[in-house]
């Protein structure tokens, strides 16, 4: 789909009408003009997003290419708007239409382009609610000035593209008399909501800390918070882990917000950091003073095993209208919990039969607070609507936890990828289908393949013997003159599949075809030196791929239209780094930096400089770093983390790695949500303490996760954990020397010692908590990495100090330890 059709639904579907007392204004869409009983009979697929528009997607646009060809004045995807007053308010109405084409005799018509079913026909009420959207776009025009304005449907069929048109008879006197009495319902709306608001800026002045005091350090985090928010500037906390960073900055954006009537989005990069944050709002929302709601990715919150957006496929979506309506279920949910979770809602969704996960998103637009993961704000497919290229961020709050990994997450965003295995599964996976088809969609598939092996092959030999990655043109005109035939067999794929009732959760072609269309989009945006274009044959084949080196663009397009933005993390340093790449306005960006809180005493850092961790070394390095480790652990009274940089580092040393008296788990590349969960809660359960867990660094056991107590008594890293090299790196490597002066440092040192720090900061979270932290390698006593390494772990000396056997330190700790606790 295009960024233009993706645009103009999210505007009609989802932008909440906003109403500004003060100014007496009011800004809609010509959805919010909508009639209310219309629209529970609009189809599922009709509400809006990437996904939910597959059906009619390539319809569209076919149509629309071929009107702009036959007629050169035709336009398509008009934005639209009209001001006018209403019982004292400025309205706005704004919207964008279909297609809008100039008659012989000097009148404009106004295209609504609709797909229907082979063979099937609109039913009465959606056939109004489509002529009623045409109509409201004509009298947007009339508002305007035009003096002749007609409005058609445009009915085309899928599969056979069959047009057939309908003119739409419009009244310009009742649609007026109609609008005002929208604009009339609007604006009681409106003041129930005002009502509301004042209850809940009655209700900040109530809120308090949930716990009996503050924590050293949390009260320059209130402080500071505080400050940024009254002057709408972005903020990014650096404070170790532990510190109680999410609690600190809740409370004051929580009094901002209720102050203000504005909304607060909690993001993060993992469930678990969600699952935190919701258990904080609870602590803070005793009297139900506002809504939160904890949005669960749309897979996990799929009923229907088909995970098929469209009510001609899925149960959960069929007359989802109807059914969320009549059964009260929203209301109903918002009456029995301020806090929102995932697992009541899609059970309670569940059993009147509607999508569990788009009854989330209908919670989402009336909860105070939304805690969800990075996606559903920067991912520019799958983002919530209030977070539109066209919606207006001033009422939006953001709380952006661990912060430091929304750069390579933003980068991924904008980095698309085609690789010839995949449409060439694809293709066998259909072709062995008997239907004709099966055998087209082959055919195409093949192309496709041929396509990007013959362009890699063709770059790489031009690159030089041995390449495997390089930097090169892609076949851009190729690959757009393969879009329209892939858009007719995507058309036709799913008729038959729903003609035959043969659909399947995870298509390979649908997969394909979504890939295809995020892959020509990223080529229209990867211009400039931000962007490189490569090719790649590694070890899952020929791929083509477009590289974001920098999202800054896209990410700062979000953060900074918000009202403020709130970063926490334990490592955010360089501070030009991540203000830079995360795309921040310079003129609205402060920073805190924290030292730790808790007691040097109750934690030794030692650093084993005998230990080398170079690639080139690695052979001979893995019998040592078994033996060291096999020595340190030994000396643990407890649990212990050992991390590694890759899963093969790993694997290399736990063959040779035998600890008498504990129990040995292993991470693997393959294990599954509920297998993690289980290794931390033998870790949890485990009253010996003879737990040693080997795990990968920046994975689920080394971010984003507590060990409170004596859960952890050790954390040992082996070597600074860089990014491998690779073409990616190196060209990012290039860019940040261009652009910073420091390209190895800010491609591989920034993230690596990023991963060590977060890692190390599992062990000690409180006052009481004890432990060591070894880490394995020269390179931590060497620039650059050595200036990565947290203030607070030097107490004043130099990192040499740190330098020592970590068996004989641990031992030593331990044992100092004990006596401490005796005397």
């Amino acid at each position: 789909m295009g960024a233009e059709a993706a645009a103009r639904v999210l505007i009609l579907a989802a932008v909440p009408p906003r109403f500004d007392p003060e100014r007496g204004a009011l800004e809609l869409s010509v959805g919010d003009l909508l009639d209310a009983t219309l629209l529970r009979s609009l189809g599922f697929a009709n509400r809006g997003g990437y996904e939910r528009l597959w059906l009619g997607q390539a319809i569209h646009s076919r149509y629309q290419e071929d009107s702009l060809a036959a007629d050169p004045g035709y336009q398509r995807e008009v934005a639209v708007a009209a001001t006018f007053p209403h019982r004292g308010c400025e309205v706005t109405v704004h919207g964008r239409l279909d297609g809008l084409r100039r008659e012989t005799d000097g009148a404009l018509v106004v295209e609504e382009i609709k797909s229907v079913r082979r063979g099937g026909s609109l039913s009465p009420a959606v056939r109004q609610l489509y002529q009623r959207q045409a109509a409201l776009y004509a009298w947007l025009l009339k508002q305007r000035g035009e003096s002749e304005v007609r409005a058609e449907l445009v009915l085309i069929e899928i599969g056979s593209e069959v047009v057939e048109r309908e003119p739409v008879e419009l009244s310009f006197p009742d649609l007026e008399s109609s609008v005002r009495q929208r604009l009339n319902a609007l604006l009681r709306t409106f003041e129930s909501k005002q009502a509301a608001a004042a209850d809940r800026r009655a209700a900040a002045t109530r809120l308090d800390f949930p716990y009996p005091s503050l924590r050293s350090g949390q009260g320059e985090i209130v402080e500071a918070v505080t400050a940024a928010l009254d002057r709408g500037e972005h903020l990014l906390i650096e404070a170790p882990t532990g510190i109680g960073k999410t609690v600190a900055a809740l409370l004051p954006a929580l009094r901002h917000a209720l102050e203000n009537d504005r909304r607060i989005f909690v993001l993060t990069a993992k469930t678990l950091q969600q699952e935190m944050a919701t258990t904080v709002l609870e602590l803070l929302n005793p009297e139900r003073a506002f809504r939160s709601l904890q949005l669960r990715a749309k897979a996990k919150m799929c009923a229907n095993d088909q995970l098929l957006c469209h009510e001609e496929y899925c149960r959960f979506a069929k007359e989802y209208y109807s059914k969320l309506h009549g059964s009260r279920l929203v209301p109903r949910l918002l009456d029995e919990a301020g806090t929102l979770l995932p697992d009541p809602i899609f059970e309670a969704a569940r059993q009147v039969e509607v999508c569990p996960f788009e009854v989330s998103l209908e919670l989402t637009g009336k909860a105070q607070v939304v805690v969800c993961d990075y996606n559903y704000a920067f991912d520019p497919y799958v983002a919530l609507s209030e977070f539109g290229a066209d919606s207006d961020l001033d009422s939006t709050l953001l709380i952006i936890d661990e912060i430091h990994n929304l750069v390579e997450r933003g980068r991924g965003y904008y980095s698309p990828a085609l690789a010839a295995a995949q449409a060439r599964a694809a293709g066998a996976a259909l072709g062995r289908g008997g239907a004709p088809i099966h055998a087209r969609i082959a055919a195409i598939c093949e192309s496709l393949a041929r396509l990007v092996e013959r362009t890699v092959d063709e770059r790489l030999e031009e690159a030089g013997p041995g390449a495997e990655a390089a930097e090169a043109p892609l076949p851009e005109d190729e690959l757009w003159a393969l879009r329209p035939a892939f858009d007719a067999l995507f058309v036709d794929y799913l008729e038959y599949r729903r003609e035959t009732s043969s659909f399947r959760a995870e298509d390979p072609f649908v997969a394909l075809y979504f890939d295809l269309l995020r892959f020509l989009n990223g080529l229209l945006w990867s211009e400039g030196e931000a962007f490189s274009r490569c090719v790649e044959a590694g070890a899952e084949g020929p791929r083509l791929r477009v590289l974001c080196k920098d999202p800054s663009a896209f990410l700062g397009r979000v953060l900074n239209r918000t009202h403020a933005a709130i970063g926490l993390s334990a490592t955010l340093s360089p501070t030009d780094f991540y203000r830079d790449l995360l795309g921040f306005d310079p003129e609205r960006f402060a920073t805190l930096s924290l030292p730790s809180p808790f007691p040097a005493a109750n934690r030794r850092i030692v650093v084993d400089p005998s230990v080398p961790t170079r690639w080139r070394q690695r052979e001979a390095a893995y019998p040592l770093v078994a033996e060291r480790l096999t020595a340190f652990a030994a000396e643990v009274p407890g649990n212990c983390l050992v991390l590694f940089p890759s899963y093969q580092f790993l694997d290399r040393v736990a063959r040779r790695l035998r600890v008498p008296g504990k129990q040995l788990m292993v991470q693997s590349r393959a294990s599954s949500d509920r297998e993690r969960e289980a290794m931390l809660d033998t870790l949890r359960g485990s009253l010996l303490g003879n737990v040693l867990l080997l795990a990968v660094a920046g994975g689920v056991f080394a971010e984003g996760v507590d060990y409170p107590g004596e859960m952890l008594r050790a954390v040992a890293v082996v070597g600074p954990c860089l990014p491998a090299v690779s073409l990616e790196r190196e060209l990012l490597k290039r860019y940040y020397q261009e652009r910073f002066e420091r390209g190895f440092e800010y491609a591989f040192v920034v993230p690596g010692m990023t991963r060590v720090v977060q890692a190390a900061g599992r062990l000690i979270r409180s006052d009481g908590d004890t432990g060591v932290i070894a880490l394995l390698g020269e390179r931590f006593l060497t620039h650059p990495y050595r200036r990565h390494l947290p203030t607070h772990w030097l107490d004043g000396a130099d990192v040499e100090a740190l330098a020592g056997d970590p068996a004989a330190a641990t031992a030593r700790f331990f044992a100092d330890l004990g006596a401490r606790t005796t005397t």
